[in-house]
């Protein structure tokens, strides 16, 4: 079973694919267009995963994007709703991307790849985190935790992973997050957000 996983629309866009469980190529695609932490759709990170398989887009059994966009829609439109009018010029920004981009995710793998729609999945934030450092540990089992600035609704969730099973039993909900406040320290420091904070905690000691 070939499985493509994809990010893109934030920072760091990249893809992999999985043969079997089993990592065939992993790619970001800042390597290949030389922009640094390019967001954009992966299309050089993809060719290469599939060159590395022997495969094109249409041999894919699956196709995972690592969030679920509608569900963080609905987060952006429920925070800027609850601080407007303060919030319009940062909902004008973000709206351009999410129109133009990150609510049609779906539709341009189909198209990109070449697959129908019941081969492109969606995974929760959260659990994709979860699964790209548990899945690839040599350990069966392990406690979990994951902690970051926020995906859809989650900010950060604690559970265990067995054989290849993970289980989130608690979790952080936004605006309660660790991840924003380091965030919030790095943009106090004159650093960019979601770019800066290495250097934060380079400097931290």
């Amino acid at each position: 079973m070939d499985i493509l996983g994809i990010s893109c629309f934030y920072h760091d866009a990249a893809a992999a694919l999985l043969r079997d469980g089993q990592l065939i190529a992993a790619a970001e695609e800042e390597r290949f267009s030389r922009i640094k932490h390019d967001f954009g759709f992966p299309h050089h990170a993809i060719r290469y995963c599939l060159e590395a398989g022997g495969i094109r887009g249409n041999d894919l059994d699956y196709a995972v994007f690592f969030e679920k966009p509608f569900r963080k829609f609905d987060r952006i439109l429920m925070t800027v709703l609850q601080t407007y009018p303060q919030s319009w010029k940062v909902f004008r920004e973000s709206m351009i991307t999410w129109m133009l981009d990150k609510l049609w995710v779906g539709s341009t793998l189909e198209s990109e790849l070449g697959i129908s729609k019941d081969k492109v999945l969606f995974s929760d934030h959260h659990l994709s985190h979860a699964a790209s450092a548990f899945l690839c540990s040599p350990f069966d089992e392990a406690a979990i935790m994951t902690v970051d600035g926020v995906g859809e609704w989650v900010t950060a969730t604690w559970g265990a992973g067995r054989g290849n099973q993970i289980r989130l039993n608690k979790q952080l909900e936004f605006p309660h997050s660790l991840g924003l406040l380091y965030s919030a320290f790095t943009a106090f420091l004159g650093f960019e957000v979601n770019e800066g904070e290495y250097k934060v905690m380079g400097m931290a000691p």
